[in-house]
């Protein structure tokens, strides 16, 4: 069969996610809706945020939810009909249309009302099922926590002093979240192949919502170039973690950098496909799970440069004692962990084995939210469903499979750039059978 057929399954798809954003509105990560687009008037405001970054207007309409779970399924029925005689070159992208064909579905029979198990949903929704987590972890964590952390009093206690210590100061994030965002530039700019245009401006602003880092503002795209505005939060809890992985995650060389290879992709084969990124999909999962991977290759893998980066970028520039950068490694790891504790939190929830106030006093247990948090925070954590398997679980597969296709720092970053670029398998990429040429 053509690629004049592909092309319109894959636009179809594309149709059918911007109509489902109109009734799932975080849905829409990135969408590119030509080869470029600049923003005309100043109707626009650094207040609140929209998503995609800019009005789809018409193109959210036209299909109720109804209308895109019939059409979702007779489209797999014919992107399997068109898989049996797809050429050998064709099969990764009929095989990713069929993967984010089944999670516009699946979302779709959510929206809908329908409830199915937490490891149906991740599966359905992000091609990853995360194994049940070791508990142990959690109370290991938590005793070297206690045995190496500075101070008096329970573990606990000396986990919630050590993160006021390593708070940036409200009059020090604009510097550093300059200097931060310059340092993984020039590491992106070295590694990749990239246009060095993209480097969001950074400034920062005061939301009432502490649980919301950052508002952006698209002013622009083309092959060359995206040209974002980057609103920080200063009443969003900046720590020294939080910063490099903010940083390093949303903007270059995470997502901001998968978004100009998803662009220029886009333009150079017009593949519909490549124009959206969904929420709720496996190249979601992706570019969570990469982003945070990337952070370490940054530093070659070398614990060593990254604290030397944080010590000079960070500590410095907060005006922190940088005697704690000693102890950054263990909270690096603390933190990693902790994001597995907030994963078994939503699974919990969502099965309806705990109730709020478990969950809270579960964290509470191991110091990931404060000892006087309210018991209601943990709905924020369960408001996206699936997010810690697609952000954190994704993280240590994309970890395991870099290791093992491409053992070097250096020819992880080119497999990085190859896959940004890609219709990948989530799902081969889990069980490490995905192959690309880098």
């Amino acid at each position: 069969m053509s690629e004049t057929a592909l092309n319109a399954m894959a636009k179809q798809y594309e149709e059918m996610t911007l109509c489902k954003s109109r009734y799932d509105d975080i849905d829409i990560q990135w969408y590119t809706e030509g080869p470029f687009w600049r923003r005309t008037d100043m109707r626009y405001s650094r207040e609140y945020k929209i998503l995609p970054d800019y009005e789809i207007a018409d193109a959210k309409h036209g299909r109720t939810l109804r209308d895109i779970l019939d059409e979702s399924t007779h489209l797999l029925d014919n992107l399997a009909l068109y898989k049996k005689t797809a050429r050998p070159e064709e099969i990764h992208r009929v095989n990713y249309l069929i993967d984010h064909v089944g999670h516009v579905r699946t979302r779709t029979r959510m929206l809908l009302g329908e409830k199915i198990p937490f490891d149906t949903m991740t599966d359905e929704l992000y091609s990853l099922v995360a194994p049940d987590y070791d508990y142990k972890k959690f109370d290991d964590i938590l005793a070297e926590l206690g045995q190496a952390l500075p101070g008096a009093g329970s573990a606990q206690e000396k986990a919630w002093a050590f993160r006021e210590k390593i708070s940036i100061p409200k009059d020090r994030v604009l510097r550093v979240l300059k200097e931060t965002t310059q340092v993984f530039h020039d590491i992106s700019m070295r590694r990749m192949t990239l246009t060095g245009n993209s480097m969001p401006r950074v400034r920062v602003r005061e939301y009432a919502d502490p649980g919301m880092a950052f508002l952006s503002i698209l002013f622009g795209y083309d092959y060359n170039h995206l040209e974002y505005e980057r609103n920080f939060n200063l009443n969003f809890p900046w720590t020294v973690d939080n910063v490099v992985e903010c940083i390093g995650h949303e903007m270059e060389p995470g997502h901001i950098t998968y978004y100009e290879k998803r662009t220029q992709t886009f333009i150079d084969t017009c593949w519909p496909e490549m124009a959206v990124v969904s929420q709720f999909s496996s190249s979601s999962a992706f570019t969570e799970g990469s982003a945070r991977y990337v952070i370490p290759m940054c530093f070659d893998l070398s614990m060593e440069k990254q604290l030397d980066f944080e010590r000079e970028t960070i500590f410095k520039n907060a005006g922190l004692d940088t005697g704690l950068v000693e102890l950054m490694p263990l909270w690096h790891k603390y933190v990693e962990i902790a994001g597995y504790a907030k994963l078994e939190v939503t699974r919990n929830l969502w099965e309806n084995r705990w109730s709020e106030a478990e969950a809270a006093a579960f964290l509470k247990k191991y110091a990931v939210i404060g000892k006087d948090a309210e018991d209601s925070c943990v709905s924020r954590l369960a408001a996206d469903d699936g997010h810690f398997v697609a952000h954190d679980y994704a993280r240590d597969v994309v970890k395991d499979y870099f290791n093992a296709v491409a053992p070097t720092v250096d020819e992880q970053w080119r497999l990085y750039e190859s896959l940004c670029c890609a219709d990948m398998s989530m799902r081969e990429i889990q069980d490490k059978t995905f192959r690309i040429d880098f």
